[in-house]
């Protein structure tokens, strides 16, 4: 695989924003570093917060219903509150997003880049991981040469949202790869023992 890899956030959905960042600042010691208010489009949107202790960064989201359901609401209503996509730090996103392609990963939408104030920003989503699953991953590259992005980018965020909602609305239900397509036995449907 081309290109250092590791966390660089996780991302919960949550009911209440309010009380999942009180929990996080007041009790767990993490303090707030970025934060957006009705991030989404004209039909329905999400609040976020990311809060860091070190080097952990948490993003915690909660939909906002306007026209339609909220993906977020969607996604508690489906799996209950907690991890929706974990996402990987890369050194060179276009060559991992190449690579897994030819692999047969699906992303929902093209790269996303833009700038935090401190460097370029470059994230992409794929589908969930497992069917049945609402678990996916993203890919973020923050290093740029001598720069480096620290927090996160509304028009990224908001671009990302967008993606999730178009398959939300078509009732697009894809997985990461086809695994029917796979040739190892029970993939769909078998639980180990």
């Amino acid at each position: 695989m081309k290109g250092s890899m590791g966390i660089d956030h996780i991302t919960l959905c949550v009911e209440n924003l309010e009380a999942a960042e009180y929990l996080f600042t007041k009790i767990l010691g993490f303090e707030v570093i970025w934060s957006a208010r009705g991030v989404g489009s004209a039909k329905s949107s999400m609040d976020t917060i990311v809060v860091q202790r070190g080097n952990a960064k948490v993003a915690l989201m909660q939909g906002k219903d306007k026209a339609v359901k909220s993906q977020i609401t969607e996604f508690i209503e489906k799996y209950g509150q907690g991890v929706q996509h974990v996402a990987i730090e890369v050194d060179d996103i276009e060559a991992v997003s190449r690579e897994w392609e030819e692999r047969g990963v699906r992303f929902s939408g093209p790269l996303k880049e833009g700038r935090d104030g401190f460097g370029p920003l470059k994230q992409r989503f794929t589908y969930p991981l497992f069917p049945g699953s609402g678990v996916f991953l993203e890919l973020t590259q923050r290093q740029h040469g001598k720069e480096k992005s620290k927090t996160f980018v509304r028009g990224i965020v908001e671009s990302l949202y967008k993606d999730i909602e178009r398959d939300q609305l078509e009732g697009v239900e894809q997985t990461i790869i086809d695994f029917d397509a796979m040739p190892v036995e029970g993939i769909r449907g078998k639980r180990s023992s």
